[in-house]
């Protein structure tokens, strides 16, 4: 049985954080030691040996090794974690400039779009080219060239040319391109550059000092074009690949893709769907096998997983990604609290395939003014919604020069209240021993409806998509503040993972219970297929809204055959939910004010363990006290575990109908 008053009186350094630890200028293995020792001494459990703007010492040379391999000679020596990062700066993938250097076929790839208006000479090498005439913005005759030579629009056509695009170089990618993750062996090369190479010269360490190995921000999108064109991503064999998932030739029906037309919607959707595929089969799962076949931990961080626009430009969709990190990460900047997607989305799969620590690259951003209070009030946020582990940004090395506007604040000897740091990292650390332990109490599925992002968007079109995005984001927070919690449920994870058994709906690990359809414009056949086998078994299914007439990107009745089930309810709002959750669902918690009605400022999680069942409940305003009466689904006795102080004590509790009542 784990001894959690032991673990919570003197968490180990798991439970610590582990900033990143910003190597930014020539570096000195003394001073490095120095600043190791140091960040144990208050209170840190590891740290992220991450290059970073300023750093004069050759990422990956010898002297940069030489340094690595006595930091993580001195972690060994006072028990502390020793991060590898997988990067020179970011975002992953080129290898500081050694996998474009390769050539082009490294480098990350376009489907560039030419307009044109008069005659444009064909080369041969263009991928496809199409005449079209628009009205209102949407293509009402679409004709392929005739010519292979030329293409020639006719009067009210506009021509399109269709070319593959390789990235040009920028001074970001120390002068060459960006990388092309969409491509098997690119990412192969950097797996050689750089895991390859950290495994030659600490390999040794894997496992034990070293846990595992970070990878920022890696992305399908950050390639720079030629000016004057349209582009999305794109790879060497992409069409191949489309075409053997989606059975039909991408560059037949390409000018559907960036117009509007009754195909559209299709084209959308597919495209995006086999290009998030693509990018988890070419970085995720190939980084991730490498790691678990070393011994390491693959953790890390997509780019902009905070909203549904920037997601799918750069990753297609978040959340499937995070089935191949062993550590779930995420990034959180500035001092703010309204990102409940971004962190949703990670713990959601984070528990569903008992991963018991998510990690938050957090704080960047928040500026050299940065306070206890903003660290306690962003961080308990983020732990009520399931994160466990801090990565704050950053510890710089040195504040010399322009370092010090490297998004501060800085977690490090060069900041005035590093003394008292240590107060902080109890507190979290205290916290972590015991949310990483059990497993979650979730009943509630809420499935995540991106897949009708993607039917809509064009790679600009970005307003419409943003507000699908508001609007679900409005409702996860909508239901965390009626105190049911949930996790997420991605369409593709419930394809490769999801089953019914009897009246609870399985993803992977995770059961549940209820379903909850947001608002969908689009949902696919496979989680249509799964919801009706819940239903059929007895399940509950809510509908915020109609449901979808929308599936695998097409105008579909299929939807409306589960409407013929008791336990599918549609309602009109998130308002007309609450009593439904509250018929069909009893609550594991209860947190009203003194009007009666739920606390909406106030979240919480559950975990449960060896019997034991533990809360941890935040009230997010800051500006204001409530006095408020908690109710848990529970029978024994209440104590209240001071994270702050370590101290653990009775509370008095009210025994009423299977619930313990206290009130705070």
């Amino acid at each position: 049985m784990i001894d959690l008053k032991k673990d919570f009186l003197n968490p180990g350094k798991d439970c610590r954080s582990a900033p990143f630890w910003s190597w930014n200028d020539k570096l000195s293995s003394d001073e490095l030691v120095r600043q190791a020792k140091d960040m144990k001494e208050h209170g840190m459990g590891g740290f992220f040996m991450h290059s970073r703007e300023g750093l004069e010492t050759e990422y990956l040379g010898k002297e940069w090794m030489k340094c690595i391999k006595a930091v993580v000679e001195v972690s060994r020596k006072i028990g502390m974690n020793a991060w590898l990062y997988d990067e020179d700066r970011w975002p992953s993938g080129f290898a500081g400039g050694r996998v474009p250097s390769q050539g082009d076929k490294y480098r990350a790839k376009a489907l560039g779009m030419e307009k044109v208006t008069k005659e444009r000479k064909l080369t041969g090498e263009e991928l496809a080219s199409f005449c079209i005439k628009l009205k209102n913005g949407k293509i009402t005759n679409l004709r392929k060239s005739e010519e292979k030579d030329k293409l020639l629009p006719r009067e009210n056509e506009i021509g399109l040319v269709f070319t593959r695009e390789v990235a040009k170089p920028t001074e970001w990618f120390n002068d060459d391109a960006y990388s092309d993750n969409l491509n098997f062996d690119a990412v192969r090369a950097f797996i050689n550059s750089t895991y390859e190479a950290y495994k030659k010269e600490v390999g040794k360490e894997f496992g034990k000092t070293i846990p595992g190995i970070f990878t920022d921000e890696p992305n399908f999108s950050s390639g720079t074009f030629r000016q004057g064109i349209e582009w999305i991503p794109w790879t060497d064999g992409f069409a191949e690949y489309f075409e053997e998932m989606c059975g039909y030739n991408f560059l037949e029906v390409v000018p559907y893709f960036f117009f509007d037309a009754e195909k559209s919607n299709k084209v959308r959707h597919d495209y995006w769907l086999a290009l998030t595929r693509r990018f988890q089969e070419a970085y995720s799962k190939q980084l991730s096998k490498w790691c678990e076949e070393n011994n390491l931990l693959f953790t890390g961080h997509y780019l902009l997983e905070n909203d549904f626009p920037g997601q799918i430009k750069t990753v297609g969709a978040a959340m499937p990604h995070y089935v191949y990190q062993h550590v779930p990460g995420i990034d959180i900047l500035t001092e703010s609290i309204y990102e409940t997607l971004t962190v949703k989305q990670c713990s959601s799969v984070a528990n569903q395939f008992g991963r018991n620590t998510v990690l938050s690259e957090t704080y960047g951003c928040s500026g050299w003014e940065f306070t206890f209070e903003g660290q306690k009030w962003v961080g308990d946020w983020q732990y009520a919604l399931g994160v466990t582990l801090r990565c704050q940004h950053l510890t710089l090395y040195t504040l010399k020069g322009c370092r010090k506007r490297d998004f501060p604040p800085s977690f490090n000897y060069n900041t005035t209240w590093w003394k008292y740091n240590k107060v902080v990292e109890d507190y979290f650390a205290r916290l972590s021993s015991l949310l990483m332990k059990g497993r979650a109490k979730r009943d509630v599925l809420l499935i995540h409806p991106i897949s009708g992002a993607w039917s809509l968007f064009n790679g600009k079109n970005s307003d419409e998509v943003q507000r699908i995005s508001d609007e679900f984001q409005a409702i996860a927070d909508g239901i965390l503040a009626l105190h049911y919690d949930y996790d997420l449920g991605d369409e593709l994870i419930l394809k490769d993972y999801g089953k019914v058994e009897g009246e609870k709906f399985l993803v992977n690990r995770a059961q549940y219970r209820v379903i909850i359809l947001p608002p969908m414009r689009n949902i696919e056949s496979s989680t249509v297929e799964l919801i009706e086998d819940f239903l059929r078994q007895g399940g509950k299914v809510f509908v915020i809204g109609p449901l979808s007439d929308t599936v695998d990107g097409q105008k579909s009745q299929e939807c409306k055959r589960l409407s013929k089930y008791e336990g599918l309810i549609e309602v009109e709002n998130l308002s007309k939910l609450a009593p439904l959750l509250e018929e069909n669902l009893e609550r594991e918690i209860s947190i009203k004010e003194k009007n009666a009605l739920e606390a909406p400022s106030f979240i919480y999680i559950e975990r449960e363990i060896d019997g034991k069942k533990i809360f941890f409940v935040v009230n997010l305003d800051k500006e204001t006290a409530h006095k408020v009466d908690i109710s848990f689904k529970s029978e024994g006795r209440v104590e209240e575990w001071n994270a702050l102080s370590g101290e653990i004590s009775g509370i008095p509790a009210r025994k009423d109908n299977g619930y313990l009542t206290i009130s705070a």
